[in-house]
């Protein structure tokens, strides 16, 4: 059951990073994120309630709280990429960084993963070096190419802190932690956009896919946390990253943007060492 809340998790994340990505073309990030967080909140308030969580501590909000404050630092980062530079640059970058840092915490506490494991992550390093290749629509270069790269592995970098923290809260304490989450992305993102003087709330049309964005987000958050609770964390982890295949599939096949040759190679790559990571 975990893995398929996770694989549920990876395709509402990729739905949320798009919409989000293509609201910030309309819209400052810090403002998409603070109206997307918003409509998350209701959510997440209205769900926390109804499943289960009896048994949740103070300490489960404040671990939200820390994963929240990550989470929202990688959106604003990877929003902003995806609005600026190449989807499909910025969108694997911050997957194949996010599986990282999991790992690396599974690691330094005393997780020693299998050989098959350690398979994978040699096949995932060089597509970072391959993804972010090619040329751009006619024929131009992907000017933009390194920094979605540093954007995205940055983002990404957040996100499996987001991660890390999230899995510190206990078991049983349901949705609560979520909730956590919110409380401190909201004044956090709140505060960075007032001082970059950029509105809290997105007007007209924005507002309507930021929302949208907000509870696409917060739905795979759930799943995700869900899935945690009832596997582990580098595996599922591992799932979710499955989704720069998809994110090069929508930069393609909606933005019209060009895939060259050595980037399929790079997704190629990664999607097979994240097939030996899971299967180790």
């Amino acid at each position: 059951m975990s893995a398929v809340f996770a694989l549920l998790a990876t395709v509402l994340y990729v739905g949320a990073d798009f919409l989000g990505g293509l609201t910030t073309r309309r819209a400052p990030a810090a403002t998409v994120v603070v109206t997307s967080h918003l409509a998350g909140a209701v959510l997440i308030l209205a769900a926390a309630p109804l499943v289960g969580g009896d048994g949740f501590a103070a300490a489960d909000l404040w671990w939200g709280a820390a994963a929240g404050g990550a989470g929202a630092v990688g959106l604003v980062v990877l929003y902003h990429a995806l609005a600026t530079t190449r989807f499909a640059v910025a969108g694997p970058a911050a997957a194949l960084s996010g599986a990282v840092v999991p790992v690396a915490f599974g690691v330094a506490v005393g997780e020693r993963p299998e050989a098959l494991a350690w398979a994978g992550v040699a096949l995932a390093v060089p597509a970072l070096l391959l993804i972010p290749s090619g040329r751009g629509a006619g024929g131009v270069r992907l000017e933009h190419a390194s920094r979605a790269l540093v954007l995205g592995t940055l983002a990404g970098a957040a996100f499996g802190l987001y991660g890390v923290f999230l899995s510190q809260a206990g078991d049983q304490a349901g949705l609560w932690p979520l909730v956590g989450s919110r409380l401190a992305s909201i004044p956090l993102v709140g505060a960075l956009a007032l001082a970059r003087n950029r509105p809290l709330v997105a007007a007209g049309g924005a507002r309507l896919w930021a929302i949208a964005t907000g509870i696409a987000d917060m739905a795979a958050n759930v799943l995700f946390l869900l899935a945690i609770q009832r596997g582990l964390l580098s595996l599922v982890v591992v799932i979710t990253s499955l989704y720069p295949a998809v994110t090069v599939a929508l930069a393609r096949g909606v933005l019209h943007e060009e895939v060259a040759r050595r980037q399929y190679a790079g997704l190629v790559l990664a999607g097979s060492g994240i097939v030996l990571i899971s299967l180790a």
